[in-house]
Order: structure tokens, then C-alpha cells, then sequence
């Protein structure tokens, strides 16, 4: 599931859980999903539900800004995240 997917499905409230995106840091995401700011910036952007896809651009330039830091890299031990420094070893 791409980031623009994790938010639409967010933002229109089809959303049961709170899991990471795939490739996103699961202990940074449940810190930073979505806090206040990114409410916020969707209310100031008068950002329409109904049309999202319309708006695909602006989300997805959001969350490159916001949520780069939090993605997920290959390290010899594993995935490492470049914000919390987590190591999620390999099975």
C-alpha cells in the first residue's frame, strides 16, 4: 500500500488500523501519524474529501516532505529507521 493510499483511506475514515505503511518505521509512524500539523495543513489546503485524487500531488509531496525521514533502510543487520535509529533484524 502506497503512503497516498495509507492517508486517503485516513482521511475518508476507512482506516481500522494504525499498522505502517510498508517500508515506513512501524514505532516512528505511531508517533508522527498524522499529528495535528497534518490536519491542519489539510484544512488550510481546503483540501475536499470527495476529491482526493485531485489533490494526489499535494499528499504525496507532504508526505515525501514529512515522512522521508521515517522510511525504512537496508543495513547488513536488517532495516534500520533514519529518525529513531531502530533495527528491525531479518528472519
Amino acid at each position: 500500500m502506497t503512503i497516498f493510499q495509507k492517508i486517503k483511506q485516513f482521511l475518508l475514515g476507512e482506516n481500522n488500523t494504525t499498522e505502517a505503511p510498508e517500508s515506513y518505521c512501524p514505532n516512528c509512524w505511531g508517533r508522527q501519524e498524522y499529528e495535528g500539523e497534518f490536519l491542519e495543513a489539510v484544512h488550510r489546503e481546503q483540501i475536499d474529501l470527495n476529491n482526493l485524487d485531485q489533490k494526489k500531488g499535494w499528499i504525496d509531496a507532504y508526505a515525501t516532505r514529512y515522512f522521508e525521514g521515517i522510511k525504512l533502510r537496508t543495513a547488513p543487520e536488517g532495516v534500520v529507521c533514519g529518525a529513531c535509529a531502530t533495527v528491525y533484524h531479518r528472519s
